[in-house]
């Protein structure tokens, strides 16, 4: 099994579980009103920092993994291409392996 993460500004929510349905992902997790600080500034839900994340985690057959982060890779590509790479990207897609043991 293959565990993924997937940190990402709030407002995408909606679009991240559109594509994690359209490519088979039927069970995962989300953490709401996640705050940190990384690439793309602080986001801490603030009047001087509004925005916050959310985190995503979903265990998956390797093959139902490769699939989602490939979406997931397409996705930042093309909002990537539509700032013309003037600006970091709010999504962040991390993996690893994993075992279920209960």
């Amino acid at each position: 099994m293959t565990t993924l993460i997937i940190v990402a500004r709030d407002s995408m929510l909606s679009d991240l579980e559109e594509l994690l349905h359209r490519n088979g992902v039927k069970a995962y997790t989300i953490l709401n009103n996640v705050m940190g600080k990384g690439v793309t500034g602080k986001v801490y839900g603030t009047f001087l920092n509004p925005s916050i994340n959310t985190i995503i985690f979903a265990v998956l057959p390797p093959d139902e993994a490769d699939r989602a982060i490939s979406a997931l890779n397409d996705l930042h590509k093309k909002r990537k291409d539509a700032t013309q790479g003037q600006q970091p990207i709010p999504l962040k897609v991390f993996s690893f392996p994993c075992e279920e043991h209960v």
